[in-house]
């Protein structure tokens, strides 16, 4: 039975030897975490001020009242994006052992100067 973790097993000798060559992929899905994460709740709110703001313009009650409505919609969707994204990341810290712990550095400080080097876990 063939499995990425028995042919990750059979490339590599250690987990730091797998930390250290997937650091560059790790960095990236850290970037991705942080975009999800942080850039769009942000963005959401914006979009939802906007329509706003757009509807208040316009002096119609019915839109302003669809525009409050929307942007309600968007911040809750922004906090559970936020929060989820938050969440995945702590049960993976409580159910994740040592070895999950070595590799995330990377994924949960991207900007970290120890994941630019080759090899972040001097």
């Amino acid at each position: 039975m063939f499995s990425l973790v028995n042919i990750l097993a059979k490339t590599v000798s250690s987990v730091a030897e797998f930390c250290n060559s997937a650091s560059g992929i790790l960095r990236i899905v850290g970037w991705v975490y942080v975009g999800i994460e942080i850039v769009v709740p942000i963005i959401l709110i914006f979009m939802g001020m906007f329509d706003l703001a757009k509807a208040v313009t316009e002096k119609d009650e019915n839109k302003i009242k669809a525009a409050q409505q929307l942007l309600v919609k968007r911040a809750i969707a922004a906090a559970l994006v936020f929060l989820v994204a938050a969440l995945v990341g702590l049960i993976m810290r409580i159910v994740g052992n040592d070895d999950y712990k070595k590799c995330s550095y990377c994924m949960t400080s991207p900007w970290s100067e120890k994941c630019k080097d080759t090899d972040p876990f001097k």
